[in-house]
């Protein structure tokens, strides 16, 4: 029955929801910059302050009303008389809104959620403007991972690409457990020593500098924290002024401009904590602080959260880089940092002080209110309001949009079918037919305008698989997902599970490429490493992309591949590594000479010179990455000739998968004179069935002169 059928009571229950949910959302406190205000020269001889950290909280009033910290605080302290497993019971009892994790792993991912919606989705989607691109995000803290599971969930699984930071133990992410998304897309990160130290100074350059490699030196979308704190004291801030440095250090580090930020913390009443905000309010254009629905209201926990990052201030990084060390390196219980920025500075902003102060006196209030109910809800014959939860939950569900989707990770029943029924979802006996060839191949028995008519209809890329031999082999890829990825066996007529080198890619994915071997030289030393090549897809991480043209097919695979790359160089342990995804890169037939002029000769450790094609190189170590082609692949893009259209006809025209595939020709080089050109060599002797550069020149220029 649906809910406009609902009876009245249920109706206004239903209201009284939405109604508590603005009420707590609508009215946070927000910081908006001021363009014309000069930027803030970061200098620690006049902002740090140094001196022994109290470990009375109480006396922490400069930004929140005295009578207001101490109701809080002892009002917690109280707490200390009740076991865990009764607070436990009393909070499920007295917070209206206490709902389950849904389809994800835990409640992380629905305060995460509910931040989002509360910022009408702005901040863990891509912007519209970068539609073509990954939507990268960095997760710090964050294990087991609720966040990234949303922030993947959100934006249809590998259409995102997360770079996780954390600590081993508690924290530590277990993506494996995602139940709403795949997880190949996240990138867990525990440092450059792989230690799992978040204030190691090296670990935390190591990260920066990963995530600016991986993003092309532009940075996340979006850095989000949601750890928590196993203390319970009231010294959880004292505690916890490291993490919330580093959060703010990495705020101002890996986010590109117009970039966001949500982090959560807890008490914002030490200077320390204030200086952090003060340097956000300058590096983002609006900051806000707020306490969602979803987060119970008797802990202390809020979310800061910065949108569009300010290009300016690029000094700030390396001075909260170097308050880090000071930090790390200080015996607390001597001397500690407790103002991060002059006390001057910062009450000269009144309109910042006023936010600070309201925002934390809001929060004091809220809490004391959801303390007095948790302890109320532990006093003997307390009777509890009743309260349709699963109406609570779908109500919120509807306000965060966390109904109109289904969960995208694969059932059990998907991973445990066997293969050939499994692959039955996603290609038809016919399209298994197709894959047993592996393309017409090229002889000058038949002239060049007879095979392919026009240069106009058709792209090609370079292949180093010419024949299937050992590990290296062309053929169609699928995967289950865990690892679990097969190839059709072309000679046998069946799917054979990959086992001789780990590759990752998202289940519910087939696809047409090549394991290669790449050579590597690194340090003076020669090493060849296996890569899939991605030439064409039917279905990428389910996505059906088998009906587009051929230029945005291959569009896909390249936003395909950049997801699921995790180079791992940085990790010092001997861990198996999966092998790299590239997609190829795409070029006009006649436009082969582009082609060409990329190609680089290449000499080895050995003193050998080879032909080779560039890759990206993921290791800033590497001097050479290539593979070496022996091949072209020609497929046909459009029927006629012509590139796209809008019309109906036009789009009978495009290629889809099928037709490009039974198009491919197969241009093999057996004998390295078949690639020299007319322009290099005035006199080439071609060797009979063989065809030739010279011939490809020759049915480009005659046709463009005809035209």
């Amino acid at each position: 029955q649906s809910e406009s059928n609902s009876s009245p009571p249920k109706m206004t229950e239903m209201e009284e929801i939405t109604s508590r949910v603005a009420q707590l959302e609508l009215g946070f406190d927000t910081y908006a910059v001021d363009a014309a205000a000069p930027e803030p020269v970061p200098d620690a001889d006049t902002w740090l302050k140094f001196g022994v950290h109290s470990l009375n909280m109480t006396e922490e009033t400069a930004y929140c009303d005295e009578q207001l910290v101490q109701e809080v605080f002892a009002l917690r302290s109280s707490l200390d008389e009740y076991d865990g497993r009764k607070i436990r019971t009393a909070r499920n009892r007295s917070n209206f809104f206490e709902v389950k994790s849904g389809q994800f792993m835990n409640r992380a991912a629905l305060k995460i959620a509910n931040v989002d919606a509360a910022f009408e989705w702005k901040l863990c989607l891509l912007p519209e403007e970068e539609d073509g691109t990954l939507m990268y995000f960095a997760d710090i803290f964050g294990g087991p991972g609720g966040c990234s599971e949303y922030i993947l969930w959100r934006n249809g699984g590998w259409k995102a690409r997360g770079f996780g930071f954390s600590t081993f133990g508690d924290y530590e992410f277990q993506p494996e457990y995602f139940r709403a998304v795949c997880p190949e897309t996240l990138d867990p990160f525990y440092g450059a020593n792989d230690d799992g130290d978040l204030f190691d100074p090296d670990n935390i350059r190591g990260f920066i500098d990963y995530v600016m490699a991986q993003t092309d030196q532009r940075g996340v979308h979006l850095l989000v924290c949601d750890g928590g704190f196993l203390l319970k004291n009231n010294t959880q801030e004292v505690i916890s002024k490291q993490l919330y440095l580093l959060l703010t250090m990495l705020a101002v580090t890996v986010i590109r401009p117009e970039g966001n930020a949500i982090i959560k913390v807890f008490d914002l009443y030490t200077p320390f904590s204030v200086g952090l905000i003060y340097i956000l309010t300058r590096m983002y254009a609006k900051v806000s602080i707020l306490k969602p629905s979803s987060s119970r209201p008797a802990n202390s926990e809020r979310y800061v959260v910065c949108q569009k990052r300010l290009n300016k201030n690029p000094d700030m990084g390396e001075f909260l880089f170097s308050v880090n060390k000071v930090l790390r390196e200080t015996d607390k219980t001597m001397c500690d940092i407790l103002h991060l920025v002059s006390e001057e500075l910062i009450q000269k902003d009144a309109d910042f002080c006023h936010f600070i102060r309201s925002s934390n006196n809001e929060l004091a209030r809220r809490q004391i209110k959801g303390l007095e109910a948790l302890i109320e809800a532990m006093q003997p014959g307390y009777r509890p309001k009743p309260v349709d939860q699963d109406l609570v939950q779908q109500t919120l569900w509807r306000l965060w949009k966390l109904d109109h989707k289904s969960p995208l990770a694969p059932s059990m029943e998907a991973n445990t079918k066997p293969i050939k029924e499994y692959a039955a979802q996603f290609v038809d006996d016919k399209t298994l037919e197709l894959f047993r060839s592996s393309g017409h191949v090229l002889n000058d028995s038949r002239p060049l305008r007879k095979t392919f008519g026009t240069p106009h209809g058709w792209s090609f890329v370079a292949l180093d698989v010419s024949v299937d031999e050992g590990k290296t082999i062309r053929t169609v890829f699928i995967s289950k997902g865990n690892g679990n990825v097969f190839f059709y066996d072309k000679k046998n007529f069946e799917w054979r599970q990959i086992k001789e080198y780990q590759l990752i890619l998202s289940p519910q994915t087939v696809l047409y490429g090549e394991i290669v071997e790449e050579i590597q030289i690194k340090d003076n030393q020669q090493k060849n490493i296996y890569a899939l090549h991605i030439i064409d897809a039917i279905v990428l991480g389910g996505v059906d992309v088998r009906e587009y043209p051929l230029a945005k097919r291959i569009a896909l695979c390249t936003k395909f591949a950049a997801a699921l790359n995790r180079p791992l160089w940085h990790l010092n342990s001997n861990r198996v590594r999966p092998i790299p995804v590239r997609a190829k890169q795409l070029y006009a037939l006649a436009d082969m000479e582009r082609f060409f002029q990329s190609v680089t000769i290449t000499q080895l450790v050995s003193g050998t010179k080879v032909v080779g094609c560039d890759v990206e190189r993921f290791d800033p170590r590497e001097t050479t990455r290539v593979y070496i082609p022996r091949a072209l692949l020609f497929v046909r893009h459009s029927q006629d000739g012509s590139g796209s259209g809008g019309g109906a006809s036009s789009r009978k025209m495009i290629c889809n998968f099928e037709r490009s595939f039974r198009s491919r020709q197969v241009w093999m080089w057996s004998r390295t004179c078949q690639i020299y050109s007319a322009k290099q060599y005035a006199d080439i002797e071609k060797e009979p069935g063989l065809v030739h550069r010279v011939d490809f020149e020759e049915f480009i220029d005659e046709f463009e002169d005809e035209n």
